[in-house]
């Protein structure tokens, strides 16, 4: 079987070495970096960027507590951004290496789907005949339709350069804007998140939006709830935000405007007039619409060339982990608690500042909440925030997966000290 990728991104790499893998015959075709928007412009240099901005409030801010002190810390922002690019590179190599050692033939150049499963790459019109047809082209910043909003940096502006300014309204509190809300206060910028929404994340269970908005708070960020920004004014040297917070006019001023108001599928110019997705002719991941997640790309992508293969599909594509990388990490999985009819759960609650290795690591803020069908007795939720959240939260994800009971998952010895320890403290007053 011969199959075409577009795109070289979680989804589309991934699928090719699964198709190389189950036997197929493999080109991948990307018209710019391999790893797509998670490496990128995403994922990977977000992470980075806030390890800097953590290791730098580490030092300046908390050293002290522990008896250190430094003298005139400072920021090198060339050096900051020169790390992440290493990163980068890094991982786009070990990419490649992966995609030739499985024998994967990749194309450099922009691919258009043609009738009769043809893909042509553009630049140099080279037609591949395939058999199946997998698009993986991933995602594009999204624009609110606010005047002026052409002033406003967007999320890949902000991972490609320094953002100069010492204070900085953001444009939405979903999860790239209060990761980049840290990030900036970190670095000494004063920050405010308009959000259209009454809460910040508000995808997630409302505990976890809640404690979240605590903790920037607590960090400075201010807050701006229930707020429509309808206007960005060049003016003195910034921008002038004005918004309706509350009903209430609202004016402010800064320096900089970042736009955080996610991503929307990219397809343009990819199917030729006529051309259709069908069984043989599939979008995968962002492109696809719905769940933005890498993780979540990556197995969607994996379960169409299985089936391609008719192959048993590998991943529950309805059970996907979400995390947030700001300090101290957000995780998620299953179901939220409003989503559920209060008598038909049992919900386990540990507040993290009753653990040992998190107070050790400074962070004193934070839970660990687990939801239990009152029926089965399994569980079918868990949300987290303390430190390493989002590593943690793969063990909820197989307790889930698995039907496991609160009294199941109790049974199982968790090491001392660790944050993950938490888990079975959550659920004792589920067991008892």
């Amino acid at each position: 079987m011969k199959i075409a990728i577009i795109g070289a991104g979680p989804a589309g790499y991934v699928a090719a070495l699964k198709a190389a893998k189950l036997g197929m015959s493999v080109t991948l075709v990307e018209k710019a970096q391999l790893g797509g928007t998670c490496l990128n412009r995403g994922c990977i240099p977000t992470k980075s960027l806030l390890q800097a901005a953590s290791v730098y409030n580490t030092i300046k801010k908390e050293s002290a507590e522990w008896g250190i002190t430094v003298p005139d810390v400072s920021v090198d922002f060339n050096g900051v951004y020169a790390k992440k690019a290493a990163i980068v590179e890094q991982l786009q190599k070990g990419i490649a290496m992966l995609l030739n050692n499985a024998g994967v033939e990749v194309i450099s150049g922009t691919a258009k789907v043609l009738p009769n499963k043809i893909v042509r790459v553009e630049e140099t019109e080279t037609e591949i005949k395939a058999d199946k047809i997998l698009i993986c082209t991933g995602s594009q910043t999204a624009r609110l339709p606010i005047e002026g909003i052409e002033y406003a940096l967007s999320s890949d502006d902000v991972l490609a350069r320094p953002v100069e300014a010492e204070k900085v309204a953001i444009i939405g509190g979903g999860v790239i804007g209060v990761e980049f809300a840290q990030m900036l206060t970190r670095f000494g910028c004063e920050v405010c998140i308009y959000e259209f929404q009454n809460a910040l994340v508000a995808m997630m269970d409302t505990d976890v939006s809640k404690q979240l908005a605590i903790q920037l708070k607590k960090l400075g960020v201010k807050l701006q709830l229930q707020a429509a920004v309808s206007k960005i004014t060049p003016k003195d040297g910034g921008f002038e935000v004005e918004a309706s917070v509350k009903e209430k006019p609202h004016t402010a001023h800064y320096d900089k405007v970042i736009a955080c108001v996610g991503r929307k599928p990219f397809r343009d110019g990819v199917l030729a007039d006529g051309v259709e997705p069908d069984d043989d002719i599939k979008f995968a991941g962002d492109a696809a619409g719905g769940i933005q997640l890498a993780h979540y790309a990556s197995a969607q992508a994996t379960n169409i060339v299985e089936e391609w293969a008719s192959e048993k599909v590998t991943f529950n594509l309805n059970l996907v982990p979400q995390c947030i990388y700001t300090s101290p990490e957000v995780a998620s999985v299953g179901k939220r608690e409003q989503d559920c009819v209060a008598d038909e759960i049992k919900i386990g609650m540990y507040r993290i500042n009753g653990n040992g290795k998190a107070l050790i690591m400074g962070e004193n803020s934070g839970f660990v909440k687990t939801i239990f069908s009152a029926a089965t007795g399994k569980l079918i939720g868990a949300h987290i925030v303390a430190p390493h959240a989002t590593d943690i939260i793969g063990e909820m994800a197989i307790a889930i997966s698995k039907g496991l009971t609160a009294s199941e998952i109790g049974s199982v010895i968790h090491a001392h000290p660790t944050v993950s320890e938490s888990i079975c403290e959550s659920i004792i007053q589920i067991t008892n």
